[in-house]
C-alpha cells in the first residue's frame, strides 16, 4: 500500500469528512463540571508560506522544541519573548515528525523523507535521532549544533512512514513510535537501538477505502495506558498496557466523529486534540464528552493545527499549525505555520 494522494484527493477527503460530521458534541456533563474559559495568542510564526510545524515537545526551562514537515529542522522558541532559533538541520531528509524527551533535556526526533506536495513518504528512509542539550560541546558527538550535540539512534528500514512519538518511561529507555499507514506501534529502546512492533490494532488502521492511508498518529502514555489518535477512522483511543508496552486490554475507542491529528493528555485523563483541516482544538472529557477549545472550520485563528503540547501545571497549551496547507480556511486562506499560546483561566 502506497502512501501517495494528489492535493485535490486529499482536500476532496477532507471536505467529504466535514460535510458527514459536526466539529464537536455537547454532551450531558456530570454536576458542578465547568468548561474553562481561554485566551488565545500567537507565540511566533514562521515568514514563509509552506512552513509546517509537526510536532512539539517542551524543555525543563520551558521553551518548545518544534519539528519541521516542509524541512528537515528542529527549532527553538523561547515562550517569554516568542523569539525563535534553529537547533538543527538534518542532513539526508526532508522531514522531521515525532519529538519526546527520553532523559533530562535529552530528545529523539524521527526524521525520514516525506514530500508535503505528494504526501508520499520515501519507504527505508525513516530514522530516529538524538538531540542532547546537555552537552552541546561534547566532542565524541556525530554532529554539533550550537545548541545541542546530535547522533542517530537507529534506523527503521521497515516502517512505512513513521509520525508521532511518545516516550513510554524514562526508566525503561523505550519510545513508541505510530507507523501511520502500517496501522501499527513500534517499540524503540533508545540505548541499544533494538526496535520491534509492540502494538496493532483495527483501530490503529487506516480507514477502508480513503485514498490517504493514514491511521494511527499521535500518541501518549498516562497512568498505564497508551492513548492514541487515528485519522482516517476519526478515532480517539487508548489500550491498557503493562512495564513492557504490551497491551494487556481492550482497545478502546474513546470518543469519535472528528479529525484528529497528533494529541496531548492530561493527568486525569483530559485529552487535547488538534484536528488540522477542521482548524480546531477539542478537548475530549474523562467521562467522554468532545467540546471546542479554540478556533473552528471557518475560522482563521489557528489554521491546520497539527499538534498541541500542555505545560507541566496544565495551565497553557501550546499548539503547532500548518497554516492551513492541507486544506485551506474557505478554501483559500493559508498562512505561514506558527505556535499558538492557549492560556486557561
Amino acid at each position: 500500500m502506497r502512501f501517495y494522494i494528489t492535493w485535490m484527493s486529499a482536500l476532496a477527503i477532507v471536505s467529504q469528512a466535514l460535510a458527514s460530521f459536526p466539529l464537536y458534541y455537547e454532551l450531558e456533563a456530570p454536576p458542578g463540571y465547568k468548561e474553562p474559559q481561554v485566551q488565545v495568542e500567537t507565540l511566533f510564526q514562521f515568514p514563509n508560506n509552506g512552513s509546517w510545524v509537526d510536532n512539539i515537545a517542551l524543555r525543563s526551562d520551558g521553551s518548545l522544541l518544534l519539528t519541521r514537515l516542509d524541512v528537515p529542522e528542529v527549532w527553538s522558541v523561547n515562550t517569554t519573548s516568542g523569539n525563535a532559533t534553529l537547533v538543527h538541520s538534518f542532513p539526508n531528509a526532508t522531514s522531521c515528525f515525532g519529538i519526546s524527551e527520553i532523559d533530562s533535556d535529552v530528545f529523539a526526533v524521527v526524521v525520514g523523507n516525506f514530500s508535503t506536495e505528494t504526501y508520499k513518504p520515501t519507504a527505508g528512509s525513516f530514522s530516529v535521532q538524538k538531540l542532547d542539550f546537555n552537552n552541546a560541546d561534547a566532542k565524541e558527538a556525530e554532529r554539533v549544533s550550537d545548541l545541542a550535540t546530535v547522533s542517530s539512534i537507529a534506523a527503521l528500514p521497515e516502517a512505512q512512514a513513521l509520525n508521532g512519538m511518545t516516550t513510554f518511561t524514562k526508566e525503561s529507555n523505550l519510545v513508541l513510535i505510530a507507523d501511520s499507514p502500517k496501522g501499527a506501534v513500534w517499540k524503540l529502546n533508545t540505548k541499544t537501538g533494538h526496535y520491534e512492533v509492540a502494538m496493532n490494532d483495527t483501530t490503529m488502521m487506516p480507514a477502508k477505502g480513503q485514498a490517504l492511508p493514514l491511521g494511527i498518529n499521535g500518541l501518549k502514555v498516562v497512568d498505564g495506558y497508551v492513548y492514541y489518535s487515528s485519522t482516517t477512522r476519526m478515532e480517539f483511543c487508548r489500550v491498557k498496557v503493562d512495564d513492557e508496552a504490551t497491551p494487556v486490554g481492550d482497545f478502546e475507542v474513546i470518543a469519535s466523529g472528528f479529525l484528529p491529528d497528533n494529541i496531548d493528555v492530561a493527568s486525569d485523563g483530559t485529552a487535547y486534540i488538534a484536528t488540522d483541516p477542521q482548524n480546531s482544538v477539542v478537548r475530549i472529557s474523562p467521562y467522554g464528552q468532545i467540546s471546542l477549545v479554540a478556533g473552528g472550520q471557518l475560522s482563521t485563528q489557528m489554521p491546520g493545527p497539527t499538534s498541541c503540547r500542555l505545560t507541566e501545571d496544565e495551565t497553557v497549551l501550546y499548539v503547532g499549525t500548518s497554516g492551513g496547507q492541507v486544506a485551506p480556511v474557505l478554501g483559500t486562506f493559508k498562512e505561514p505555520g506558527k505556535v499558538v499560546k492557549i492560556s486557561f483561566a
